[in-house]
């Protein structure tokens, strides 16, 4: 009976370790959407996403003329992860589709900062639910996309290598992106990409220490357009944050807040402080005990534009 039990009870070690902590949100800027998505958690799982992007008008132009780019409009995407487990690694799919427009956010945006007081960041001197995104090097468009759009973007293969327990333990891993999406558009690099990530926990009954660390590549040739605007290839990125979930069965003893701070590097270099810097976003995921299968949230650029000024996603896992 025991040796029966022994395979089902290592199936559940793993997912565990898998669910201890959850994939962070990633940085869906256009100019960074086209590299691998972040390690996932190897849950099978759909997510709905909305994202707010805009860059000052004033900000368009780089230092030296030699750059133009224009940024305003925002993203609706669904996100698909499909994973199996095979003994101790577990392989994980994710595919993603994205309708990008001119949406409807632009006014909602401008009240919010009225209400709080604070400028419009550029908003009064563009128009209003306009969806232009446009990257333009030495003369040359890189990409561009001026209609609304639904595409398919690239396509994420990850291996994953589950060590320790829900109580201190980690991930580690790899993954390969195939360049299923269009490059003229913004939803893929027209390379085959990569990347290798790590991802750490510490748990203290219903409180959690976690963080996760990133090096991805693109394998652009010196004949893709992207190459002219990129200072580097690579990206170095990392989530650190810290989370409580509450275990009652109540509207609040059951709530759930993660908090997490992200830092995306920008591979790019064209002369514009805002793009070239790195991104910066917080992260606000909410759970509940009585829920587990669901998570929402909202991320918040802060103070680059290399970063959506506003996501918000709805998660459902299969499985937990």
């Amino acid at each position: 009976m025991k040796s029966a039990l022994a395979p089902l009870a290592c199936l559940l070690a793993v997912c565990n370790v898998l669910v201890a902590q959850e994939a962070p949100r990633p940085n869906r800027h256009p100019l960074l959407s086209i590299f691998p998505d972040p390690l996932p958690d190897g849950q099978s799982a759909i997510t709905m996403e909305a994202s707010s992007h805009f860059l000052r008008p004033d900000f368009e132009t780089g230092d030296d003329g030699r750059t133009f780019a224009r940024f305003d409009g925002e993203d609706w995407g669904l996100t698909l992860d499909l994973a199996r487990r095979f003994g101790s690694v577990v392989l994980n799919l994710r595919m993603r589709g994205v309708w990008r427009s001119g949406g409807w956010a632009d006014q909602l945006i401008a009240n919010w900062h009225d209400i709080l007081g604070v400028p419009q960041g550029g908003r009064n001197w563009a128009p209003k639910f306009r969806l232009h995104h446009t990257l333009v090097r030495d003369g040359q468009l890189i990409a561009e996309l001026t209609k609304d759009r639904a595409s398919y973007m690239d396509t994420d293969l990850s291996l994953l290598y589950p060590f320790g327990d829900d109580k201190a333990g980690g991930r580690l891993g790899a993954s390969v992106q195939a360049p299923t999406g269009s490059r003229g558009d913004f939803s893929g690099s027209g390379s085959w990409d990569g990347l290798v990530g790590l991802a750490l926990w510490r748990a203290w009954g219903n409180f959690r220490l976690h963080g996760q660390f990133e090096y991805a590549f693109l394998g652009v040739a010196d004949h893709n357009p992207y190459s002219m605007a990129l200072g580097n290839r690579t990206q170095v990125r990392a989530w650190a944050g810290a989370a409580y979930q509450g275990g009652g069965s109540g509207i609040f003893s059951g709530l759930g807040l993660d908090i997490t701070v992200s830092c995306t590097d920008s591979p790019y270099s064209v002369g514009i402080p805002r793009i070239d810097r790195p991104g910066w976003q917080q992260h606000w995921s909410f759970s509940h005990s009585g829920l587990p299968q669901w998570r929402m949230g909202i991320s918040e650029e802060a103070g680059t534009y290399t970063a959506p000024d506003l996501s918000v996603f709805i998660s459902y896992r299969f499985s937990n």
